[in-house]
């Protein structure tokens, strides 16, 4: 909430007097309306002049106390004078801590910290500000994950118990992650006031935040003495939260920039060898139909050890000899030693590769797409085109 000092000067439309509010409140920015944090500055245009029926309108409202606090959930006054900027009021003799100047002005700012932390943590999801809980009842922020929710909040020396009781049963009710920040302390003062021995109940680490060293301060107390246990600093920049609501160093869910460019440059690799196979494949098809068709009068019947020398992976790891043109079919998991081509070196070393994207394209076939009876009539009719399409120029003609 920003934040201004109420002066009360008399005769000023919309002052404090007008309202029947006694002077020395602090003003609010924003209430609830509609369930929605609604701003007093949006009644005023871009010019800085009030939207007069949205002016009149809201004023209206105001008087059925249609506007909130949204953290007390007390009603709030709608203030729209002609001399000073529109604002909300509470009523004399609120005990919210947003009447107090000091306790206003740390809230507003452990928000901001507690939302830059939560759009670091988790910068894809949806952080809802001041998100109803129930009744009047509202989380300062809330993180909607897929598979849950994290409250952060901050709570101050002068949070009525009540309401922080009754929040804390809320959240366990609904099963929402609580995440508590505490006032920071200076160094030297350990007693714990009621709120903190409340919060350490629920959360042993008790958290504060030094936002003018951007540092995050947590402490364990011992619940019978009230002295430090285990205390430790960090930076606010190497915090993050998790989707358990607890903290960790950045590096553990944010990799160094280095590896970011590993992995891109993985990505980005894999992406081009994909692209290269989808295109032998392409290649492998369209070869095997131009051949299928030249062969579909043949009813020739081929075994593949009529066709190829079969080779265990085992066994042909094992052996120093080098084939001339081998493939390895991952759908028998065997290597393929195949037939010498007929024709010129410089028309065989093309021909083979046609041939070897015809063997990818029917491995894949026979791996994924054909089955039953089906696959064995697409195997007989590799081994067909093997063994009867020797010549170069077929396969090149194919491959074209």
């Amino acid at each position: 909430m920003l934040l201004r000092k109420s002066t009360g000067i008399p005769g000023e439309a919309g002052s404090e007097r007008e309202s029947g509010i006694e002077a020395g409140m602090y003003e609010c920015a924003e209430a609830v309306y509609q369930n929605e944090i609604w701003r007093a500055a949006s009644l005023k245009d871009e010019n800085g002049n009030y939207k007069q029926e949205l002016r009149l309108k809201m004023k209206k409202e105001s008087q059925k106390h249609c506007f909130s606090c949204p953290e007390c959930g007390e009603s709030l006054i709608l203030n729209a004078g002609n001399i000073r900027q529109p604002y909300f009021s509470h009523y004399a003799g609120s005990d919210c801590v947003l009447t107090s100047k000091e306790q206003a002005e740390r809230n507003q700012l452990m928000r901001q910290a507690m939302l830059l932390l939560a759009q670091n943590s988790f910068p894809d999801a949806e952080i809802r500000e001041y998100a109803l809980l129930k009744g009047k009842m509202r989380s300062q922020l809330l993180v909607m994950l897929p598979d849950s929710k994290i409250a952060l909040n901050y709570v101050s020396d002068f949070v009525k118990l009540g309401r922080l009781e009754d929040k804390i049963a809320c959240m366990k009710e609904k099963g929402i992650k609580p995440v508590w920040f505490t006032p920071f302390r200076i160094a030297g003062r350990e007693k714990l006031t009621t709120a903190e021995y409340l919060i350490s109940a629920e959360q042993p680490v008790l958290k504060s935040i030094d936002w003018l060293n951007k540092l995050i301060y947590m402490k364990e107390y011992d619940a019978d003495t009230d002295k430090v246990l285990w205390e430790e600093c960090y930076s606010f920049a190497e915090l993050r939260l998790d989707e358990e609501g607890e903290f960790v160093c950045r590096e553990q869910i944010e990799p160094d920039e280095s590896i970011l460019q590993q992995r891109r440059h993985q990505e980005m690799l894999e992406e081009k060898l994909e692209e290269e196979r989808r295109l032998r494949l392409e290649c492998g098809r369209n070869a095997a139909a131009c051949l299928f068709r030249q062969k579909e009068a043949s009813f020739a019947v081929y075994e593949p050890d009529q066709v190829v020398l079969r080779i265990s992976k085992e066994e042909y790891l094992q052996q120093e000899y080098a084939y001339g043109q081998d493939f390895f079919m991952k759908a028998f998991d065997e290597y393929w030693v195949l037939k010498k081509l007929k024709g010129g070196s410089r028309e065989r070393r093309a021909a083979a590769a046609v041939r070897e994207r015809f063997l990818e394209y029917a491995d894949y076939e026979l791996q994924y797409a054909r089955k039953g009876e089906e696959k064995g009539l697409f195997l007989g009719k590799v081994l067909q085109i093997l063994e009867e399409v020797r010549d170069s120029r077929e396969w090149l003609a194919a491959g074209s």
